[in-house]
């Protein structure tokens, strides 16, 4: 009897869980677990009783638990370490979490070893970053944090304005945060 996909994840995170060093995933692994998962959510909407719904969903979720699972065992393993015996979408996981880690590392160094400069570059940095958002709603000509005006807007109108401003206009309910894909 061929191996669920349940099974097949299964199996390997069991094996993940047990090895101290990185275990060999198949290349398609995400693949073949994304092109599953669509195959079940079909079957969910085509129709189908409740019992098979609610099975589907409960299959899902399980194959998610274990993925997400995995995944995190196998990114702390291979943080600081962008091994290749990951698979290239866990390297793109891994190597955003390693710039966290560096860069957590280095502001808590910053603050033990009396390092102010550090704190205020991070601080500079932060104020000066910006967000894309698009404005549900009209909204009046606005002077943000870095002392430049900013609007007026129209409903759906998309703006990148100063981070710190357009969160005070996404907890409004003015505006919402556009993400962009990198």
């Amino acid at each position: 009897m061929p191996e669920t996909t349940l099974e097949f994840v299964k199996r390997h995170l069991d094996v993940e869980m047990q090895s101290e060093s990185l275990h060999q995933l198949p290349i398609d692994f995400y693949s073949r677990i994304s092109l599953y998962n669509q195959k079940l959510r079909r079957t969910a909407s085509s129709g189908s009783s409740e019992a098979t719904v609610r099975l589907v969903k409960r299959q899902t979720a399980m194959i998610s638990g274990m993925t997400r699972q995995l995944l995190s065992i196998r990114t702390r393993k291979a943080v600081g370490n962008l091994s290749m015996q990951l698979l290239p979408e866990e390297r793109y996981i891994v190597s955003i979490r390693d710039i966290f880690e560096r860069r957590f590392d280095s502001f808590v160094d910053a603050i033990t070893e009396g390092k102010p400069s550090f704190i205020e570059f991070a601080h500079r940095n932060e104020s000066m970053r910006n967000m894309v958002i698009r404005f549900t709603k009209h909204t009046n000509e606005l002077v943000g944090g870095d002392m430049r005006r900013y609007g007026p807007f129209e409903e759906n109108d998309v703006a990148s304005i100063p981070a710190a401003d357009a969160a005070i206009l996404v907890a409004g309910g003015e505006a919402v945060e556009v993400r962009i894909r990198q």
